[in-house]
């Protein structure tokens, strides 16, 4: 019984906490942009995910012409166990800074997005309508 007290109180306070947030100007910014990102991302589907496509193509042959050289290396005596340990720990701290940098792209990206006037602000779910826009605000 206290499990469920407790998971009630929980939702309670996370559901009071994200609906003052979406009625803040902070949250219905945030809100709005994601509509925009999804509104982008419906209108240019196939080119999302034939980006996404062929960067993991290029991810894929870049790894495994790596893993084929390091073998091969690793075979013939140019590469021990610390040289490999060693560059894989070079790698990571490249991959965290490069994976920073682009965190950091994203966000000036998100943060330099606006509302363009008379953009329609609607979110449908099968039979489920959930209209932003400002003039159903007051009914």
């Amino acid at each position: 019984m206290g499990k469920l007290v407790k998971t009630f109180v929980v939702s309670t306070a996370v559901g009071a906490a994200a609906g003052y947030f979406l009625l803040t100007d902070k949250g219905k910014e945030v809100k709005k942009k994601a509509i925009d990102l999804v509104n982008d991302y419906k209108d240019n589907s196939e080119a999302y995910n034939q980006a996404a496509k062929e960067k993991a193509g290029e991810y894929r042959d870049l790894a495994l012409n790596t893993f084929h050289n390091y073998k091969e290396k690793f075979e013939t005596g140019e590469l021990t166990k610390e040289d490999i340990f060693e560059t894989v720990k070079e790698k990571a701290a490249q991959a965290n800074e490069f994976a920073n940098e682009k965190a950091v792209v994203v966000k000036d990206k998100l943060s330099k997005i606006k509302e363009e006037p008379g953009q329609v602000t609607q979110a449908e779910v099968d039979d489920i309508v959930i209209d932003y826009s400002e003039s159903n605000n007051n009914d």
